[in-house]
């Protein structure tokens, strides 16, 4: 082969120093190659035929370097490509290795290896080069595993091992060799702005929006953009980083074929799937705020500006079937233009799901509400008649067992009396009876103390009192009683699944369920 058309390809999956040059990076295997190169056509290969990458995709696709040599390869000016070993020009899937066996087979381009030249043409090549590349895509694959499963203990550990640090902190490396991990050091200035953001948000009642516009107005400065935007900041109100904790998994890179092609996205992962541990950085949000702000996120309800709200269950109702929030609707229905006030699905056209009369809806709430109401009375009372019928057997038992005690001093008494005890004996033996008959006086006390019935908490009963209350009152504005049904009510699911049809829930039976998670 004519050395004028050989070209050489390095790659290595990643850097161990990122200060490193390309070069520096690939020194090693340049150097075994080019050593090669002058035994078998007496002179190195130059620069100007040397392509080298450092990067770690699985596909071609994902390496351009890579790309842009299978489409010289195309134009059938290259007779070989020297590289140190088969599974540097791939590790990918089967799909991806077809692809490049068929390249070097059709353009008649053999792979030259230091321990063998491939030439794809010939059948028992093509078989060997393929058991190569499967190899390669086998340990690649054993080695995402292990790698993984180290991350992971590393995260369980409570190592920061991102690449880029939170807002609020820089990555810092701490100690050295294997008793060495990376963690979170604070930046004062970023943790300011951060503890200002979560007072806005809890105590001044601030949305996202206001928030970031808030900081822009005071000067504040994101890291990398101009201004701050409310995706942001949403982001930075739910990351329990800021309480000392590590997250992990909460993003994963998902696979996907539209078109013949393989795509990669990052879609959030369900939460069960999540690593959440305990950090070694130091919190920069006090626990009580940070709760705080996840208990307000998602139930704070939409309103426009200069608008009122209309929707007593703002933030609490959603539809079962696709999890969307259910919006108040009025309209004026025939002839005589009657009012009709419903609850209805805010993506109604996709999981047509039936809406709800809204008076029909709030009386099913009132039932439920007041059935807990009754409830808790009923089981507080029952807990209470429970936990003081044990506690007079636990009495009788200890007062039998305080009888025999004081018997027993009597009987010491009387022999001491009688001559049978010394009074240093009796001493001895009475000491140890007095010490019992206190223990046993004491614990009679306090079983008696702790048996009185238990009162109902006032609390929780006021605050259903006044959600029944504000229910039934018509006068009373939409966003007060909201705010006495979320004193009550975590989520309302709202299921319903009846096919559309005339006179529903007024001449026909309007058929629903509601699973209600209550804060009580």
């Amino acid at each position: 082969m004519n050395l004028d058309h050989i070209i050489m390809y390095l790659r290595k999956s990643r850097s161990d120093n990122a200060d490193l040059s390309l070069q520096e990076v690939l020194a090693r295997h340049e150097r075994q190659l080019q050593e090669f190169a002058g035994k078998e056509y007496g002179v190195p290969l130059p620069e100007s035929q040397i392509y080298r990458e450092v990067v770690s995709g699985e596909t071609i696709a994902d390496r351009p370097v890579m790309s842009a040599i299978m489409s010289i390869l195309e134009t059938g000016g290259v007779q070989g490509v020297l590289v140190i070993e088969p599974q540097r020009l791939s590790r990918g899937d089967m799909e991806d290795c077809g692809h490049l066996i068929n390249v070097f087979r059709y353009t008649d381009t053999k792979v030259i290896t230091p321990a063998k030249t491939y030439d794809l043409t010939e059948e028992y090549d093509r078989k060997f080069f393929e058991m190569e590349l499967t190899r390669g895509n086998d340990y690649l694959e054993y080695t995402k595993r292990i790698l993984n499963r180290g991350r992971i203990r590393s995260v369980k550990e409570g190592n920061f091992i991102g690449s880029i640090p939170p807002y609020g902190y820089e990555k810092v490396k701490v100690g050295t060799g294997k008793d060495g991990y990376h963690t979170l050091r604070i930046i004062p200035e970023e943790a300011s702005t951060l503890r200002l953001m979560y007072e806005l948000y809890v105590y001044k009642g601030y949305g996202y929006a206001k928030i970031a516009k808030h900081l822009d107005l005071l000067g504040i400065k994101p890291r990398k953009a101009r201004y701050w935007s409310p995706s942001a900041i949403r982001d930075f109100l739910t990351n329990p980083v800021y309480i000392g904790k590590i997250r992990w998994n909460r993003r994963k890179t998902k696979k996907t074929i539209a078109q013949g092609k393989v795509t990669k996205q990052r879609p959030n992962s369900p939460e069960k799937d999540w690593i959440i541990a305990d950090g070694r950085h130091p919190p920069i949000i006090d626990r009580e705020i940070f709760y705080a702000a996840q208990d307000r996120i998602g139930n704070t309800p939409c309103v426009r500006k200069h608008k009122e709200i209309m929707n007593p269950f703002a933030g609490l109702l959603f539809c079962g079937s696709c999890g969307h929030a259910m919006s108040y609707k009025r309209s004026f229905r025939g002839k005589s233009n009657a009012l009709n006030e419903s609850m209805v699905c805010n993506c109604q056209s996709a999981c047509h799901t039936k809406s709800v009369q809204y008076a029909a809806l709030c009386e099913r709430i009132y039932k439920l509400l007041e059935q807990t109401m009754e409830n808790l009375a009923i089981n507080r009372a029952d807990h209470a008649e429970k936990k003081f019928a044990p506690q007079e057997k636990i009495i009788e038992t200890l007062e039998l067992q305080l009888g025999k005690l004081k018997e027993k001093d009597a009987r010491q008494k009387d022999a001491f009396d009688d001559g049978i005890y010394t009074k240093e004996e009796y001493l001895s033996r009475n000491a140890k009876v007095q010490s019992q008959i206190a223990e046993k006086e004491k614990a009679i006390e306090d079983a008696r103390s702790f048996c009185l019935p238990a009162t109902v908490p006032q609390k929780p009963m006021i605050y259903l009192a006044d959600c029944l209350h504000a229910l039934r009152n018509p006068a009373l504005p939409a966003a007060e009683k909201n705010l006495f049904l979320k004193n009550c009510i975590q989520r309302i699911d709202y299921f319903n699944t009846q096919p559309s049809q005339p006179g529903i829930g007024r001449h026909v039976a309007n058929i629903f369920e509601l699973h209600v998670k209550m804060k009580l």
